[in-house]
């Protein structure tokens, strides 16, 4: 059934007694047409007339009914999918580092693991991954990340002023002025292995959210995914039908995702609102894509616990793996 049909259908759902005349100047084609569209329904059994003295009732019966709500659902879950461009590569990267963590006096970015800090860390596979130009957003004792820019030619500091009262929507959108094309969104207070951002990067989405199993640290984003693409993201688990996963905190955005980000942030009324509800809303009309690694071996650092806990366990890991990777001569994805 085409869309014309779907729409007189629908109109006289809602209006029984509508005359053909006022249902052609509600579709914008001809009388004429309305009387072909209602003769289809009538045919297939979507609608029946009732003759009455002066006039006619079209009534939808069940049938009708059911195909207008399987058409009206389709039509919600239908996405715009952006082309690829030419120039695939992404060359920036944006870190959210702006809040403080109840228990540490730093920045998470500046705990220590081995030799470095996290958030060296961060750098280093960034620039391994062919991305040197980074954009730090920062907040919570900025005086670190002032010093640490005086080592990288290529890192941009923007602080927000009210990280304590806002949400990391408000942090990314401190770098509109600087973002110039499709980039990489990292949170500061995440370790993870390298190919993180090889797997991510070698997603064709422009846009697209890195997912893993559950971790089970009672902070989790939560994921559905249907028709291949991210539908759902929330940390209410009863929110769902299914969980696909969770978010690591690692995401691709493209430019043009990106802008539809800020004008949903441009009438936003709550300072607290974080960029994954932002990506969200532009995700009921774009579809945005997802990259899945089980078994993923990765950490977010809340707690003194979870730091604990990366120090002993996952960090010999993290360096086990990557070792390990590089020996069998791991190829750039990017």
């Amino acid at each position: 059934m085409i869309d014309k049909e779907f729409k007189v259908l629908e109109i006289l759902h809602q209006d029984s007694a509508l005359s053909q005349r006022d249902v052609a100047l509600k579709v914008e084609v001809s009388v004429g047409t309305v009387n072909s569209i209602i003769k289809q329904l009538v045919k297939k059994g979507y609608l029946t007339i009732n003759k009455l003295s002066n006039s006619q009732q079209y009534v939808v019966g069940e049938k009708g009914v059911v195909v207008l709500e399987d058409y009206i659902k389709d039509s919600l879950n239908r996405k715009i999918v952006l082309p690829a461009k030419k120039q695939a590569k992404i060359k920036q990267a944006v870190i959210l580092a702006a809040g403080e963590r109840t228990g540490f006096k730093m920045p998470i970015g500046f705990l220590k693991l081995g030799q470095e800090t996290i958030i060296e860390r961060t750098i280093m596979l960034l620039h391994e991954s062919g991305i040197n130009d980074i954009i730090i957003i920062t907040g919570y004792e900025s005086h670190y990340y002032e010093h640490l820019a005086k080592k990288y030619s290529r890192l941009t500091l923007v602080k927000n002023e009210d990280y304590r009262w806002t949400g990391t929507m408000a942090s990314l959108a401190l770098s509109q002025t600087y973002i110039k094309d499709d980039f990489l969104l990292l949170e500061s207070d995440i370790v993870f292995e390298r190919k993180a951002l090889l797997e991510l990067l070698k997603n064709k989405n422009r846009n697209c959210l890195l997912i893993t199993n559950e971790s089970g640290s009672e902070d989790e984003v939560f994921v559905e995914i249907r028709d291949d693409y991210i539908f759902k993201m929330s940390k209410d688990r009863h929110q769902f039908n299914k969980i696909d996963g969770e978010l690591i905190g690692i995401s691709k955005i493209s430019i043009d995702i990106f802008e539809k980000m800020l004008e949903e942030y441009r009438h936003n009324k709550n300072p607290y609102f974080n960029y994954e509800y932002a990506l969200l809303d532009v995700a009921r009309t774009f579809s945005i894509g997802y990259t899945k690694l089980s078994d993923l071996v990765w950490t977010e650092i809340d707690t003194k616990w979870h730091y604990k806990n990366l120090i002993n366990y996952i960090y010999p890991m993290l360096i086990e793996k990557d070792t390990r990777k590089k020996g069998a001569g791991q190829v750039d994805a990017n």
